[in-house]
């Protein structure tokens, strides 16, 4: 199950008394309503959110809920205030097989924007919290070899050549050819939402307005997803609502494929990519 309820709660208790009036509390009222709109991944197992029937029942949910809306989502979206949420996806995750355009990670208008992290052919740890916080900034990555025991490379020669100062904005790719991103759930046994609730306790939770949404599936931890498919249905689920997200995506992004890998040079030249076994994980600076 997805805490989706229990940051929720979370998020309520660090409300700032000051935030009383009529505006900012029917903004928080619509944030309510979409925290329970987004609960709906919970009952998405992984197997059925890739197959068209699972699709057409998620459009045909989020459609008659934006039609039941419309002349409500009207009437806010005329209010002075911010209409911007930031969701961040926590899942495992790969490239793999083949290549789609970059539009295709941003099905509807509701998706601002979708942000990756990590550099093509990488490994992740520990993200999620400064992404879903924002405090992660890119002098924060440290790049190393996955494998110590065996690698031979230098830990400066993981890091990609010519590394952006800046993340990967699918949205600016625009019609530019990207990997295909697959996602799995987190297992109770990786620790990743364990870590990430750590951080929070200790540097304090996400502002009001950054959601967090582990992919936790109980009994399918090894189904895999097209990201293309979760971020279809994210897009849907702010159909019925005012508000637009630009969705950060926490998780890996080696090369899984099956068959040839990707062209390297293409994907360095696209954003960055990192040579075999590189593994990407924040600086305690960001935190300080």
């Amino acid at each position: 199950m997805l805490s989706i309820v229990d940051h929720r709660k979370h998020l309520k208790d660090n409300v700032k008394d000051s935030q009383t009036s009529s505006e900012e509390m029917d903004r928080n009222e619509e944030l309510d309503k979409l925290f329970q709109r987004l609960a709906v991944f919970k009952h998405c197992r992984g197997d059925r959110l890739s197959s068209c029937d699972e699709r057409q029942r998620l459009t045909k949910l989020a459609m008659r809920s934006c039609t039941d809306e419309v002349k409500h989502i009207d009437e806010e979206e005329k209010k002075n205030h911010s209409d911007d949420v930031h969701i961040t996806f926590m899942a495992h995750g790969a490239i793999r097989d083949f290549m789609i355009p970059a539009s295709c990670y941003l099905p509807l208008p509701t998706i601002i924007d979708v942000l990756l992290y990590s550099p093509w052919n990488c490994v992740t740890s520990g993200l999620a919290y400064g992404i879903t916080t924002g405090k992660l900034r890119p002098q924060h990555r440290v790049f190393s070899c996955e494998d110590k025991e065996s690698c031979t490379i230098p830990d400066d020669k993981h890091r990609p050549v010519n590394l952006p100062d800046h993340w990967n904005s699918l949205k600016k790719a625009g019609a530019q050819m990207v990997p295909n991103i697959t996602v799995y759930p987190l297992r109770d046994d990786d620790g990743v939402w364990k870590y990430f609730e750590s951080l929070s306790a200790k540097h304090g939770p996400p502002e009001r307005n950054r959601i967090v949404i582990p992919f936790i599936v109980p009994g399918r931890e090894y189904e895999s997803v097209p990201f293309s498919v979760v971020i279809l249905a994210l897009s849907l689920v702010l159909l019925s609502s005012r508000f637009k997200a630009t969705l950060h995506f926490s998780g890996c992004l080696g090369d899984h494929s099956t068959g040839p890998k990707f062209d390297r040079k293409y994907l360095q030249e696209q954003y960055a990519c990192t040579i075999d076994n590189s593994w990407m994980k924040c600086s305690p600076e960001a935190f300080r």
